[in-house]
């Protein structure tokens, strides 16, 4: 019954990061649901719990325990993954790692980053509630800037101080700017001014596309319904999935594209993709830095929190109650 549970119906993941900050924090126990998007069946033996020990004894299984036995297959679900949806899914560089992200861009959609706002069919998103951005605060006195961000729970770690002014970069909710703005002893807030890193490579990782966190695309997200005429572009933004996922290796021949030998003309993709960011932008490994996620990797719906231990200074786990049971948005 545990096993079936397992694979059919959902499973308890702990949240080890802060990339899914507020809406998701460290230590919050969620439970996955796998019914939403249906259950993906195992590829392998490995795969199945308990079953695994058995194969594991074997050397010949053993031997195989990485690769693929079957075919990707899943059970129908009562619902097809939706823009917001906060998903479980492997790792597409690691399938051994688990990541949980917010589905931002679904197949066939036309996606861009501009300024830090995410523009989806050149329509403006809007951010999720709980999602932080970095703003500049200056005031007036550390005294009270200290006693109002500590008032409102606020974590601040260190400030910057001039003879003229005095600042804060701060990551912040809609709600908290909300709170700090106009308060007594808040000079101003406004966007933070953050500076590019330029040793960090961006999707799709190419000198052609110098693209930033916050100023990424336009481009197509790829799917089941979308054909591509290869080109230069098309072959450097889609060449790592083409190869890792759809096993279809491209080349150029002499201004003709071939695909596994065989001469194309244009290409439809074998299964649907997403684009995944995390709810704190500017501290989460996400899609901007690796790419898409197959349809084959996604694990299932991120529904509710189950409870949530929230350590102390001195390693003292305590609850957050007001987290028990708390639905997932």
């Amino acid at each position: 019954m545990a096993v079936c549970l397992h694979i059919f119906l959902f499973e308890i993941y702990t949240i080890s990061s802060s990339s899914m900050a507020n809406t998701l924090r460290p230590g919050d126990k969620i439970l996955v649901s796998k019914l939403n998007y249906g259950a993906k069946l195992p590829r392998s033996p490995f795969e199945i719990p308990w079953l695994n020990v058995v194969f594991s004894l074997n050397k010949k299984a053993r031997a195989k325990a990485d690769t693929t036995w079957w075919k990707y297959k899943r059970l129908s679900g009562f619902s097809k993954i939706n823009r917001g949806d906060i998903i479980v899914f492997q790792f597409p560089d690691n399938n051994n790692k688990t990541f949980i992200k917010r589905c931002i861009a679904l197949p066939g959609d036309t996606f861009q980053i501009i300024d830090s706002d995410v523009f989806i069919k050149n329509r403006l998103q809007s951010p999720p509630v709980e999602s932080k951005k970095v703003y500049r605060v200056w005031y007036n006195s550390i005294s009270s800037f200290s006693i109002i961000t500590d008032s409102l729970n606020i974590p601040v770690y260190d400030w910057w101080t001039t003879k003229q002014d005095c600042f804060r970069e701060i990551k912040l909710t809609r709600r908290q700017k909300k709170q700090l703005s106009g308060l007594a002893g808040i000079d101003s807030l406004t966007s933070g001014i953050k500076t590019d890193d330029f040793t960090t490579q961006y999707y799709p990782w190419h000198e052609r596309y110098s693209w930033t966190l916050d100023n990424m695309g336009p481009f197509i997200i790829p799917g089941k319904e979308l054909k591509i005429m290869p080109d230069e572009n098309d072959v450097i933004l889609y060449k790592k999935i083409l190869k890792m996922f759809e096993h279809a290796g491209i080349i150029n021949n002499s201004g003709e594209w071939k695909i596994n030998d065989t001469l194309i003309s244009n290409y439809g993709f074998n299964q649907d993709y997403y684009f995944m960011l995390g709810d704190n932008r500017d501290a989460s490994n996400d899609s901007r830095y690796w790419g898409f996620v197959p349809e084959d990797h996604i694990i299932g719906k991120a529904c509710f929190v189950l409870f949530s231990l929230n350590p102390d200074k001195k390693g003292i786990r305590k609850i957050r109650w007001n987290r028990m049971f708390m639905k997932i948005k």
